[in-house]
């Protein structure tokens, strides 16, 4: 039996988060097929691989804080990239304990392939949408992101989240 609620609550389906991972979750299907079917590299892969292209030579940290990925996920993706001979990773001749990265022609070659597929099915993704509200939408999305940047910054919610510690078993349970 459902339940109902109070007057004036909010619901998940009313919460803009939730509404922008189902928008996410309904295209990356598509996205995933494109890239591990036809194209053999992960979602992360690709990412990853495209700041390193986009970016030229920089450091495995300089390539995570690019690719919006902490330094461990960053580090096993590049090995997993060096390994399909689409990045290598050289030493800093100034500091040895630096690592850089870089495309090899096959990883630039791979990130030509994909990058006009990827980018016609974004098109294809906005053409409900007019220029005018694809503007608007990208702005909007800078802006959340810009404040969620800034939340996490400011530790707005000091509790720290602990798989291994059990999460939402470890609430549950209390």
């Amino acid at each position: 039996m459902p339940t109902i609620s109070p007057p004036g609550q909010r619901h998940l389906a009313d919460m803009l988060m939730y509404r922008l991972y189902q928008a996410w979750s309904q295209s990356n299907p598509v996205f995933l097929r494109l890239c591990e079917g036809r194209f053999g590299i992960t979602r992360r892969e690709w990412r990853i691989l495209a700041c390193a292209v986009e970016g030229g030579i920089m450091s495995s940290a300089e390539l995570a804080a690019a690719a919006k990925l902490d330094l461990p996920r960053t580090s096993r993706t590049l090995g997993a990239l060096c390994e399909k001979g689409w990045l290598r990773r050289l030493q800093d001749s100034a500091d040895r304990r630096v690592v850089l990265v870089e495309a090899t022609d096959e990883g630039v070659a791979r990130y030509q392939g994909l990058l006009p597929e990827v980018s016609r099915l974004n098109d294809l993704l906005v053409q409900d949408l007019s220029e005018d509200e694809v503007a608007l939408l990208r702005d909007f999305l800078g802006r959340i992101e810009q404040r969620g940047r800034r939340m996490a910054e400011d530790n707005i919610v000091a509790d720290k989240a602990s798989r291994r510690e059990g999460g939402t078993r470890r609430a549950r349970y209390a």
